[in-house]
């Protein structure tokens, strides 16, 4: 859900349709202190392990390094078997500590051959979009299509599909999105864009982009 939009996410999203691709890479996003991925996190994940349950790749690469005694490319992994992805469809890439960095490292992987015009279907946020599909552009890659979220047409690996185990259980109408939730959400997502703006700028002034 969001709030009433200020006009700058626009700026700093960029989403396609996916296409079948050789490998989905999974951009991490963080962990917190239980040592689990961030919400926004979990909405990758879901999303990448949704195209790989769609057939649309036969392999998913979790990529992010973090700060934290585990990579978040484990962590994000570990979420993603949780969710139904099988383990030989995973491949880590441990070693990236920026957005910038994810590209460059996903040539140099053992486990995997990836080129500039290998085709990839890369999964992140909605509002990190852009600043991602920038940096693959400039390391050179020209076959990939970012992806912010997906929902599978044809696996039961699609949580939002799923019905209740409990013949007693009756949804209620509790409503979330009341006027204070709806600014919370559209303030929060202004702050991120406002910061995603300014990490561009930051990036080009660096020549990451």
């Amino acid at each position: 859900m969001s709030g009433r939009s200020t006009g700058l996410e626009r700026l700093v999203v960029e989403s396609d349709l996916p296409q079948p691709a050789r490998a989905i890479v999974c951009i991490t996003g963080g962990i917190d202190g239980h040592a689990l991925p961030t919400p926004e996190g979990w909405d990758r994940i879901y999303a990448a392990v949704q195209l790989l349950a769609d057939g649309l790749a036969p392999a998913i690469v979790f990529s992010g390094g973090g700060t934290e005694r585990v990579s978040e490319a484990e962590v994000y992994a570990e979420a993603a078997r949780w969710l139904g992805c099988p383990d030989e469809a995973i491949v880590l890439d441990p070693i990236p500590g920026s957005t910038a960095e994810h590209p460059r490292n996903l040539l140099k992987l053992d486990k995997t051959v990836i080129r500039h015009d290998t085709s990839l279907l890369v999964v992140t946020s909605r509002l990190h979009s852009k600043r991602t599909a920038m940096c693959f552009r400039k390391s050179g890659f020209s076959n990939f299509r970012l992806v912010t979220s997906h929902e599978a047409q044809r696996s039961p690996l699609a949580r939002s599909k799923r019905n209740t185990a409990f013949p007693s259980f009756r949804p209620n109408e509790k409503d979330y999105g009341d006027p204070l939730n709806r600014l919370r959400w559209g303030l929060n997502d202004a702050i991120v864009a406002l910061r995603e703006l300014i990490a561009i700028g930051v990036y080009r002034y660096r020549g990451q982009v």
